[in-house]
């Protein structure tokens, strides 16, 4: 006899609530729209439903573990397979050698016509009632199974008007309908597939808005995502930080990205680009110093961790990656905005020291050094920008230096 609790990876004492989760776990694992060609989950996803279709209607439950345990429960047998007569049992006190009261009366049984009148109408009552009962039963499973067939297919068309729904673009409206359908039958393994294939879909039309350069529904799309993930997925933040961003919404793209930093407070790279945003887009120099400060901050702790205190002895500036050295020529440029030269100069000092054959760090450093009182080997600096060839190092040579 199929064992239905094996099916689901359940013990015999399960509850509908353990049922129900392993049906769920099960179906999501072995759903033929997860396992495209494959026979043998599909055969297993149809075992699946099976056990479920029976172990969650209590009428049937009840009666295949009756059936399960008269089928598994073997005879007490002696060692030579013959059936063992249970001990009988004697109430306290009990002594085989006392006459027992009324021992010496016995007891005469008449079988004439009445008494197999008796047994008859005991027999035909019997059946009469076994009947009654069996006819209860098989009406409640037919009703019952036909109130889930009617279910099954209620749903299933609510299932093409959400498709529908999406198909037409009314995104919103499919996802308000599943999720109303979801809470009205969260038993309804379908409605959770459905709204995650709802999600997944929502986001590859995103990716191909993004592949094609339409930032513009990529954004629209990718708004709606975020507002049915939950949480937010950090890619969907990244991309709706893009798509802002080239759409020239640098304060949206800002607040993307300033989310992200608060799920990724170590991520340097995020640091870097809200820090130029505020720089280069919106020219909000306080904001963005404070971000460098940051970054300047994971900079130092980054490679402490690595190589020391003294890692400037130690590491071979070409390995560190390329983002500390944009960090601080960005550093650098903030601080010339804000005045703050001496804070460049030790900027334009670090960016040298990362990419000594890149002219940006020099440049950088001989503008504020000219802004110094008394600005040493400013000249120099300018000169190695120029042979490292800044477009802007002649003119600053020419101001300054006189060549």
């Amino acid at each position: 006899m199929t064992d239905y609790y094996r099916q689901l990876g359940l013990s015999h004492n399960a509850n509908q609530a353990d049922i129900k989760a392993a049906y769920k776990r099960l179906a999501m694992q072995y759903h033929p729209d997860h396992n495209q060609g494959d026979t043998a989950a599909e055969e297993r996803f149809k075992q699946i439903n099976e056990a479920y279709h029976v172990l969650s209607d209590p009428l049937k439950k009840a009666r295949y573990d009756r059936q399960f345990e008269v089928a598994h429960t073997l005879p007490y047998q002696t060692s030579t397979g013959q059936r063992r007569r249970p001990y009988p049992y004697h109430p306290p006190g009990y002594n085989p050698q006392q006459p027992r009261p009324n021992s010496g009366r016995q007891t005469y049984y008449k079988v004439d016509r009445n008494y197999f009148r008796i047994q008859g109408l005991a027999v035909l009552t019997f059946f009469i009632i076994a009947g009654i009962c069996f006819g209860i039963a098989h009406a409640i499973e037919y009703f019952s199974e036909k109130q889930q067939l009617e279910k099954w297919m209620a749903n299933t068309r609510m299932l093409k008007q959400v498709n529908g729904l999406f198909d037409n673009g009314h995104f919103n409206e499919a996802f308000d309908l599943i999720s109303d359908l979801k809470l009205k039958d969260p038993t309804e393994f379908r409605f959770i597939f459905a709204r995650d294939s709802l999600v997944s879909a929502l986001g590859r039309r995103a990716d191909t808005y993004i592949a094609q350069g339409d930032y513009t529904e990529a954004i629209r799309h990718l708004l709606i995502l975020k507002n049915y993930e939950n949480p937010s997925r950090l890619e969907t933040l990244r991309k709706i930080a893009l798509c802002q961003y080239h759409l020239g919404n640098f304060q949206e793209a800002l607040q993307a990205l300033k989310r992200l930093h608060n799920q990724e407070p170590r991520n340097l790279q995020l640091v870097y680009q809200i820090a130029m945003i505020d720089e280069d887009k919106l020219g909000n120099h306080e904001e963005a110093l404070q971000y460098f400060d940051l970054g300047k901050k994971l900079f130092k702790s980054n490679l402490t961790e690595v190589y020391g205190e003294a890692f400037e002895m130690v590491l071979n500036p070409l390995d560190a990656p390329d983002i500390y050295y944009e960090m601080f020529i960005g550093r650098a440029k903030t601080n010339i905005a804000l005045e703050r030269y001496d804070d460049a100069i030790s900027d334009g000092r670090w960016a040298i020291y990362l990419r000594r054959q890149e002219p940006d760090g020099y440049y950088w450093r001989a503008v504020a050094k000219a802004h110094t009182p008394s600005p040493d080997d400013l000249c120099a600096d300018i000169a190695t920008a120029r042979q490292l060839g800044h477009p802007d190092a002649a003119t600053l040579q020419k101001k300054y230096c006189g060549l």
